[in-house]
């Protein structure tokens, strides 16, 4: 068991060490890109060309500008909230969708029992419902 751990060490080893090597064909180059061609990069920057005052007042601005995007989202929370619909209005509008239903069916809504007569209506797809009396 102790020659299967070392082999499996030198090998790991053997394919660090090659992996490290620039392979046949690489071109790599280990040395920091050339002055010029750093400067020639910034020279087309446009942000190369603002002084200091100017990114220093530019910061300042985003600053500001984000200080003043958290006071709007805070001030207007109340205006994002969600209140989902009331689980009574979605079985009323699924009933009075629904085309299962047949002339005598009585169905609940949030307004209380309602006879259903048929549909009605230019489309055909209105429900005439009449109202139980309460017992």
């Amino acid at each position: 068991m102790r020659i299967d751990f070392v082999a499996a060490m030198v090998m790991v080893v053997a394919l660090q060490l090659w992996s490290e090597q620039g392979h046949a064909g690489d071109d790599v180059s280990t040395e920091p890109p050339a002055a010029e061609d750093q400067a020639s990069d910034l020279a087309h920057s446009p942000d190369s060309l603002v002084s200091r005052e100017d990114w220093k007042r530019r910061i300042d601005d985003a600053r500001k500008r984000a200080v003043q995007a958290r006071r709007d989202w805070q001030l207007n929370a109340p205006l994002r909230t969600f209140e989902p619909e009331p689980p009574e209005k979605i079985a009323t509008r699924r009933v009075l969708s629904d085309d299962t239903l047949q002339p005598g069916d009585i169905v609940s809504t949030d307004k209380g029992l309602f006879l259903f007569r048929g549909r009605s209506g230019a489309d055909g797809q209105t429900a005439d419902l009449v109202p139980l009396p309460p017992r």
